[in-house]
C-alpha cells in the first residue's frame, strides 16, 4: 500500500512537470514567432506557480505586445537578484514608451545602482534629453499663448479706437450739419422778416402816396376856380412830391440790395471757416492714428525679438547633440545590445519611434 501511494505521487509530479515543460516550450515558440498573445497565455499559466523566470518572461511578452502597464506590474514582482537589474532596466523602457519620463529616470537610476551598464546610461541620457525638450516645448507653448493673448487685446483695443473715432467723426458731422441747417433756417427767417418789413414799408409808402395824391386831387379840384397861376403852382408842387417819392423808393431798393449782398458774403466766409476747421481736425486725427500705429508696431517688434531670444536659448540647452545620438545608436546596433530605441522629436515637435526591438 505504501509503495502504491509513492508511485501515485511520483506519477502526479511527473505529469505536472510534463505539462510545465509543454507550456514553456509553446510559450517560447510563440514568443520567438511574434505571437505574443499566445505566449502571454502560456506564461500566465507558468507564472501562477510563482516562478521568477516565468514572471519575467510574462512581463517581456506584455512589453512586446505593447501592454506596457501590465508589463511594469509584472516586472515589479521580480525579487530575484539575477533578474532585478534587467527588470528595472525594462521598467524604465516601459515608462519611456508611456512617455512618463520622471518614472523612467527613477527606474534607470535604480538599475544603475545595482550595476553599471552602458545601455542603461545611454537610455537615461536619452530620456533626460526628451524630458528637457518636452519642458522647453511646454514653456514655449505657454509663452506663445501669452503672446497671442496680448496680440488679441491689442487688436481689440485698436478696433475699439477705430470704432470710437468713426463714431466721433459721425457725431461731429451730424453736429455740423445740424448747425448748418439752423444757420440756413435763421438766414431764411431773417430774410423773410426783412422782406415782410420792406413790403410793409412799401405798402405804407404807397398808402401815403395815395393819400397825398387824393389830397392833391382834392386841392386841385378845389382850386380849379382859382387863377391859372395857382394851378401852375399846384402842378409844380405835385411834380416835386412825386419826384421825392421815386427818389426815396430808389434809395430804399439800393439799401436792401446792399444788405442782401453783405449777408451773402458773411454766410460765405462762415462756410469757408467751417470747412477749414473740419480739414484741420481730420489732419490732426490722421496724425494721432499714425503715431499710435507706429507705437503699436514698435511694441510688436520688441515682443517678437524677445520671443526669438527665448526660443534660441531653449534650442541651445540640450545635453547631447543629435549627431552624437546617431553615432551612439549605430554603435549599439552593431553590438546587438538591448537598448531603448526611441527617436527624438523633430523640429516640428513630432516623435518617430524606431521599430528596432529593445
Amino acid at each position: 500500500m505504501r509503495y502504491l501511494i509513492i508511485a501515485m505521487l511520483l506519477f502526479i509530479n511527473l505529469n505536472a512537470g510534463m505539462l510545465d515543460y509543454f507550456n514553456a516550450k509553446d510559450a517560447t515558440t510563440s514568443y520567438k514567432s511574434g505571437n505574443y498573445s499566445s505566449a502571454i497565455k502560456n506564461y500566465e499559466t507558468l507564472a501562477k506557480e510563482g516562478k521568477q523566470s516565468a514572471i519575467y518572461d510574462l512581463a517581456n511578452s506584455y512589453y512586446k505586445a505593447g501592454r506596457y502597464k501590465e508589463a511594469i506590474s509584472e516586472y515589479k514582482k521580480i525579487n530575484n537578484s539575477n533578474l532585478k537589474f534587467k527588470s528595472l532596466h525594462n521598467i524604465g523602457n516601459s515608462y519611456a514608451k508611456l512617455k512618463k519620463y520622471d518614472d523612467a529616470i527613477k527606474a534607470y537610476e535604480s538599475a544603475l545602482k545595482i550595476k553599471e551598464d552602458r545601455d542603461t546610461k545611454a537610455n537615461l541620457e536619452l530620456i533626460k534629453k526628451l524630458k528637457k525638450r518636452k519642458e522647453q516645448q511646454k514653456k514655449q507653448n505657454k509663452q506663445d499663448k501669452k503672446h497671442n493673448k496680448q496680440n488679441k487685446k491689442q487688436n481689440k483695443k485698436k478696433n475699439d479706437n477705430k470704432k470710437q473715432n468713426s463714431q466721433n467723426k459721425q457725431n461731429k458731422q451730424n453736429k455740423q450739419n445740424s448747425n448748418k441747417n439752423k444757420q440756413d433756417k435763421q438766414n431764411k427767417e431773417s430774410k423773410q422778416n426783412k422782406n415782410s418789413k420792406d413790403n410793409k414799408n412799401q405798402k405804407k409808402e404807397q398808402d401815403k402816396n395815395k393819400q397825398n395824391q387824393n389830397q392833391n386831387r382834392q386841392k386841385q379840384n378845389s382850386s380849379e376856380q382859382n387863377s391859372d397861376n395857382n394851378t401852375t403852382k399846384k402842378n409844380q408842387k405835385q411834380k416835386s412830391s412825386e419826384n421825392n417819392s421815386t427818389k426815396k423808393d430808389k434809395k430804399r431798393e439800393q439799401k436792401q440790395n446792399k444788405e442782401q449782398k453783405s449777408n451773402k458774403e458773411n454766410n460765405k466766409t462762415k462756410q469757408q471757416q467751417q470747412k477749414a476747421d473740419a480739414n484741420k481736425n481730420k489732419q490732426d486725427k490722421k496724425e494721432q492714428n499714425r503715431q499710435k500705429q507706429q507705437a503699436a508696431n514698435k511694441a510688436d517688434k520688441k515682443q517678437k525679438q524677445q520671443a526669438k531670444k527665448v526660443k534660441a536659448k531653449a534650442i541651445k540647452a540640450v545635453p547631447i547633440s543629435d549627431m552624437e545620438e546617431r553615432k551612439w545608436r549605430k554603435m549599439l546596433e552593431k553590438k546587438g545590445v538591448n537598448s531603448l530605441m526611441l527617436e527624438l522629436p523633430s523640429k516640428k515637435g513630432e516623435t518617430n519611434e524606431n521599430k528596432t526591438p529593445w
